[in-house]
């Protein structure tokens, strides 16, 4: 399966990939989980709906062509600026060197009706932490997005407090309520990790659930919950939230 550079985006200018030298605090009995490549379009502004059309019109092609790529875009619905996410499962780094012709046989359509409407973009890669995170994937067309940036010398204990918090939860629930993720790739404004939670629509948002603070009070005991939340905030630099809209007509999450 190939990148998403290599693939619809590939003629886009990308801002370079900044590595990092961060670490998973997970255990050794802990497995990896697949990569997802992530590239973040800033549309010019009164160009959306030709950078709709631009891709529709590329999928169109890629299909016809019987390319075997998948992918998501995910509108954001709040922050500055017009923004679409186009996420891509890899199920490692190998996937990076391969290529696909088909995507080649598309790439003018990108360079006549996407790229002109495309004031900025940016690609990172992720990787799911499966220990943290629900067992199945979602089919959701909604999920809200929270990004964690931690201070460098409190970071190690940051997953250990995620493991433990999760693990009451899926004591009390039966699961963990959404999808960890590390970021292997960042620049200097990046998170460390972010979590997704998914949502059937809007109104399944104002569903009141159990805070996961009293949950874990319930089984620890208020002393242990004050000096674990505690310790939480001391790891974080900055935290912040979006939701997402998933554009069915823009993605293809399935073959």
């Amino acid at each position: 399966m190939e990148t998403l550079l290599k693939n619809l985006f590939k003629v886009v200018v990308i801002a370079p990939l900044f590595f990092t030298t961060l670490t998973v605090s997970l255990g050794q009995s802990d497995p990896l989980g697949p990569l997802m490549s992530v590239t973040e379009f800033t549309i010019k502004a009164g160009h959306e709906v030709q950078f709709q059309e631009g891709v529709k019109t590329w999928k169109s092609c890629y299909l016809a062509e019987k390319g075997e790529w998948t992918w998501r875009v995910w509108q954001r619905q709040q922050g500055e600026g017009n923004v679409y996410v186009l996420a891509s499962d890899m199920p490692n780094w190998a996937e990076m060197d391969k290529t696909d012709p088909v995507g080649s046989n598309c790439a003018s359509l990108v360079t006549a009706m996407i790229n002109p409407h495309i004031e900025k973009a940016t690609n990172h890669i992720t990787r799911l932490l499966p220990a943290l995170s629900m067992s199945t994937p979602t089919t959701d067309e909604l999920i809200s997005v929270g990004f964690y940036e931690l201070h460098a010398s409190e970071a190690h204990k940051f997953i250990p407090i995620i493991r433990e918090i999760a693990a009451s939860l899926t004591k009390a629930e039966g699961a963990p309520r959404g999808y960890w993720y590390s970021w292997v790739t960042m620049s200097p404004d990046s998170p460390n990790y972010h979590v997704v939670n998914p949502y059937k629509n809007f109104a399944a948002m104002d569903i009141t659930r159990n805070n996961v603070w009293d949950i874990y009070e319930k089984e620890h005991g208020k002393e242990k919950r004050d000096a674990l939340q505690s310790q939480f905030r001391s790891t974080l630099k900055n935290v912040w939230t979006y939701q997402y809209k998933l554009n069915k007509d823009m993605s293809r999450p399935t073959k």
